[in-house]
């Protein structure tokens, strides 16, 4: 293991640095860095993007592996002859956060085309 005491007391000093402007930001002794207006329409668009995402892979996720105990509710439900209360199968509810992520994201990029794409086809 090679250790090294210069690139510690450089990346420290870094640290530091960045600590002092982030409190003083903070507590308003200093000018807050002016970010483009374009830049941090960017920023909210990436972080939008983002968590849609990460919303939609949990539920792909869900979908690629059912609910053992919902399998066994319907199973019951079908042998004792009664209606299955009806709810959002984790198809449609793919699909429906897909097409509001469509909705909320525009539609100017390729990946809300595939979210419209793919909620048309969840749907059917």
């Amino acid at each position: 293991m090679d250790f090294n005491m210069k690139k510690l007391a450089s990346d420290a000093g870094i640290f530091f640095t960045r600590a002092v402007q982030f409190t003083e930001e903070k507590f308003g002794q200093a000018e807050k860095t002016e970010l483009d207006a374009h830049f941090e329409n960017l920023l909210a668009r990436a972080d939008s993007t983002k968590n849609w995402t990460e919303k939609i892979l949990r539920q792909t996720e869900v979908l690629l592996q059912p609910n053992p105990s919902a399998r066994v509710e319907e199973f019951l439900y079908e042998k004792l002859d009664r209606k299955v209360p009806s709810r959002v199968t984790n198809g449609e509810l793919l699909a429906q956060y897909m097409a509001e992520a469509a909705n909320e994201l525009g539609p100017t990029t390729p990946y809300v085309l595939l979210c419209v794409f793919w909620s048309s086809i969840c749907y059917v």
